[in-house]
Order: C-alpha cells, then structure tokens, then sequence
C-alpha cells in the first residue's frame, strides 16, 4: 500500500509539471482534460481539495482537479454476514486511504451560445477499496481490492455557457478490471470478479471559486467476490459528492 501511495503521488507531482508547461499551447474550451481524486476519508479529501485548488489557481490557472468524497455501501446474499467500510473518520494509513479513485479524463464538448451543450469523455481510474467482512462487530476481516476502470461517458449541459450557473448531466459506463486482492483468504486476485459499473452524475457549474458541485452514483452491476472461493455475493454501489475549486473564477467575478 505505502509503494502504491508513494507512486501515486509522484505520478501526480510530475504531472502537473509537465501540465503546467504545455497547457496554454492546448487550452480549449471544446477541450475535456481533468484528473479527478476521490476519498472515503473527509481528512484525506480535504487536504487534496486545499492542494488541488492551489494547484488550479497558482500553476495551472483552470479547473483541472477535481475531488470527491466517496462512500461504499455494500450488501451480500447471506443472511447475518455483515460488510463495513473502514471507519470514515480515522486517522490510519488504512482509513485515510480507505476508497481511493485516481484517474483521468479526456473528450470533447460543444461550447456554442444556446441553451444545450454535450460532451463525451473517455476515463481511466485506479481505485482502492478497503472494508471489513465478517458476522460480528468484534470479529471482522480486513478486504482490501485494487482495480482498473475504463469507459466513456456523454454529459449534457442545461444553461447558456455564460450564465452565472448551469447544470449539467452525466451518464456513461466503465469496465472494472482486477489488479489485486487481499483477504484472509490470500492475495490471490482472482477472488475478484470483472464486470461493468455505470457511472451517473448531476452536477452544477459556477463561475465562482466552487465549481461542478454535485453528487453521483457508480453502481456495479456483477458480483464482486468469484462463485469460486466464495459462497455469498457481494454487491457494490457508491455515492459521493464532487467538487472543483478554482480561486481564480471567484477573482474574476469581482472584476466585473
């Protein structure tokens, strides 16, 4: 986990140099470009909400980042067999990383005067979810599942593109791919299944410092634990709320 952490911050730290450098060469606003960072831990989301914001504001000058703060709800078909996140306040390696979402996103818009505007973007994530199995509070195994997601998503924007505000639509699908498992059964990861997650968002876009706020859904559809080492299914959905800051729309509007 901690050579995880530490590439992923390095990844993050070396790209947005080289962003920084080549931005205002690609700056578009047709352009989709955005990293998003999701956690399950409001500590961890909001030290990267203050990073990110900075990062937006000082060096890259536009709504790049964006951050989430995602929760897991699980179920099983086994009566009595219980499924937990981590402790959403604590203050371990394990909780402050609980339910990491890392990724890109990259695809085009229209950006014309009228009222409707749409968009379809290609992402790719790298997730982390952590969270405890067993039949009592007292006696609870640790799961730890690493994963790779990949799809398209097509949004729709309701609002003159310079309005104060807007809202705006997400739908779209992503294939979730296995990398890694860890339970008391080993750290085989073909304890995992593979399989599809919708994605689904409503967001309001502002000219002010928070922008994109919104909520969303990813609903896995397939069973995450494989027929093959375990007897019950497990199924997934998180929900979360996003947000971007940008310093540099609040300077703007009191310009005007």
């Amino acid at each position: 986990m901690k050579k995880i952490i530490l590439f992923a911050l390095v990844s993050i730290s070396v790209f947005q140099n080289s962003y920084s450098q080549s931005y205002e060469r690609i700056k578009n606003h047709n352009l989709i470009f955005n990293c998003d960072i999701a956690s399950g831990n409001p500590y961890t989301i909001a030290a990267s909400s203050i990073l990110t914001g900075l990062t937006n504001y000082y060096i890259l000058n536009d709504a790049f980042f964006e951050n989430s703060f995602a929760y897991g709800i699980y179920s099983t078909d086994t009566d009595n067999l219980k499924v937990k996140t981590l402790n959403p306040m604590g203050i371990t390696a394990r909780e402050l990383f609980n339910n990491m979402q890392v990724g890109l996103k990259l695809g085009y818009q229209t950006y014309s005067p009228e009222f409707f505007n749409f968009g379809l973007y290609s992402s790719a994530h790298y997730k982390v979810e952590q969270f405890e199995v067993g039949y009592n509070d007292d006696n609870m195994d640790y799961h730890r599942a690493q994963r790779m997601l990949f799809g398209a998503t097509a949004l729709f924007s309701f609002g003159n593109m310079g309005q104060a505000s807007r809202v705006i639509v997400e739908a779209g699908c992503r294939y979730s791919m296995r990398l890694g498992y860890t339970s008391p059964l080993g750290e085989e990861k073909k304890q995992l299944n593979n399989g599809l997650v919708s994605h689904y968002a409503v967001k309001f876009a502002s000219r002010g410092l928070w922008q994109n706020i919104g909520i969303y859904a990813d609903i896995n559809h397939f069973d995450l634990w494989n027929d093959s080492y375990r007897d019950s299914k497990l199924k997934n959905v998180t929900i979360g709320i996003t947000w971007t800051i940008t310093p540099q729309q609040a300077d703007s509007r009191r310009d005007e």
